[in-house]
């Protein structure tokens, strides 16, 4: 990524969009009397300008139904692009599988429904006392700025997704978590930054799997047009991001490849082992 360009989102929602339009040319689709919903990491929920850790989004094998849970609320949202409503669904018709849920989406008279609207990659929607938008995770407000591990993995639900699908090799985490050595990884990252969306859940697995305290992690959260702006990585040469740099006794050792593809417990490993 370039240091000094906008992020603009691949805009997963226009999909829907397109959706919507096939759906009506098309014709309806049939009426599935179970939905099979699985979470969609690359979009958010917020409800009343917060975003609850617990809130989620869902793709169904319904073509043009999407389901919102949110967990603290009566009633899930089912959101029918044809129809063009947002359906209350009772909780006794929503259940747990595995990582999604399955969603009994038959319809009654007294079902309530929400008019929803969609403004580019943004869908709202007003249900209960709730004011609902639905945006792609990079779209949302970012991390600016120092922020500890456990409260980036609690905040961003796309990272927590990551770090689940990612299996660090064994023998590289046995090598870190047995190093003896200061060892501090300076990471500055962007919570709009795709790239950074697909390496720092690897990198967050590899800490916590390694979980010793000899190696110690700051995170900083970067703003989108960081160059002439204040924060902790000025004087820090930052050129693209995620930055990881590396050091060793107090010393700047290197700085790790975030490469796609790049593997950071492999390099770290590789990295305390050549440093005597």
């Amino acid at each position: 990524m370039r240091r000094h360009a906008m992020v603009s989102c691949p805009g997963p929602l226009a999909r829907v969009v397109t959706t919507a339009v096939l759906l009506l040319l098309g014709g309806a689709p049939a009426m599935a009397s179970e939905l099979v919903c699985k979470p969609n990491y690359d979009f958010c929920v917020e409800v009343n300008g917060a975003f609850p850790t617990d809130a989620r989004f869902f793709n169904s094998q319904e073509r043009g139904k999407f389901f919102i849970d949110i967990p603290s609320s009566k009633d899930g949202l089912l959101m029918d692009l044809q129809a063009k409503k947002m359906y209350a669904v009772p909780r006794g018709q929503i259940a747990p599988d595995n990582d999604g849920l399955k969603v009994q989406d038959g319809l009654s008279a007294n079902m309530a429904a929400y008019a929803f609207s969609i403004d580019g990659p943004i869908v709202e929607c007003q249900a209960e006392d709730k004011k609902i938008r639905v945006m792609p995770v990079l779209k949302r407000p970012p991390v600016i700025g120092p922020i500890a591990i456990d409260a980036l993995i609690a905040d961003r639900s796309e990272y927590r997704a990551g770090m689940k699908a990612y299996s660090p090799d064994k023998t590289k985490i046995g090598v870190l978590s047995k190093c003896q050595k200061p060892v501090e990884l300076e990471v500055y990252f962007a919570t709009w930054c795709p790239h950074c969306k697909l390496y720092m859940p690897k990198l967050l697995r590899v800490v916590k799997d390694a979980n010793n305290p000899n190696i110690k992690t700051t995170l900083v959260g970067m703003p989108q047009m960081w160059v002439g702006a204040k924060g902790a990585w000025e004087d820090k040469n930052i050129q693209t991001i995620p930055t990881v740099i590396v050091k060793i006794d107090g010393r700047e050792i290197t700085r790790m490849g975030t490469h796609e593809g790049a593997l950071p417990e492999d390099e770290l490993a590789g990295i305390i082992q050549a440093v005597k």
